[in-house]
């Protein structure tokens, strides 16, 4: 038989990492993959989570700027510690501890809540605005949300140790944490030259 090259891109989930192999080898059925790199084949290169960036180069801080649709005052918060998205385009999550600082916060999504339930006869739409800063504290991008409303808002208690903690204190005790679903017109990612 003619030795025959293959390529072949294998995914592998070891202890709740993703390995790619890239493996170039002569008879398909020799293929021996290890979870930490080259087997006997003839060329296997692994690559855990892509690329190695440098800390200071990626997503590392996320501000969370909210006002009314067309208005200037913005409320200015650094204390939210996850976002997600809900189906649909322009629907987000903003997943954090409940703290002093976002009282101002709390106002909007009570009023918004208030108008969802009143068939918003007087809605007052949010814009939202997420900055998402790199190590270094350089601007990557910003996630520009318009005409937004809250149609969701929970909290709930996290006692799994098993979950990435948002509070790093040393404490393993339960995390009381909120969140917040918006519903928004418009998205858009506004990225500075």
């Amino acid at each position: 038989m003619k030795p025959m090259l293959a390529l072949g891109l294998i995914a592998i989930g070891i202890a709740g990492t993703t390995a790619i192999a890239l493996s170039v080898f002569s008879i398909p059925e020799s293929i021996q993959l290890t979870d930490i790199g080259p087997s006997d084949s003839v060329f296997v290169n692994t690559a855990h989570a892509g690329v190695a960036l440098e800390s200071r180069d990626v997503a590392k801080v996320m501000r969370v700027r909210i006002s009314e649709s067309g208005h200037n005052n913005e409320l200015v918060l650094g204390s939210f510690s996850r976002i997600g998205f809900v189906s649909g385009g322009a629907s987000f999550l903003l997943e954090s501890l409940p703290s002093e600082d976002k009282k101002p916060f709390y106002r909007f999504v009570r009023d918004s809540l208030e108008a969802q339930r009143n068939g918003f006869t007087d809605p007052k739409f949010l814009d939202v605005n997420i900055d998402l800063f790199s190590g270094d504290y350089d601007l990557i991008q910003t996630l520009q949300y318009s005409k937004c409303f809250v149609f969701d808002y929970f909290v709930h208690a996290v006692d799994s140790r098993a979950n990435i903690r948002f509070l790093e204190d040393g404490d393993q005790g339960i995390e009381i944490r909120e969140v917040t679903k918006f519903s928004c017109q418009k998205f858009k990612i506004m990225i500075e030259d």
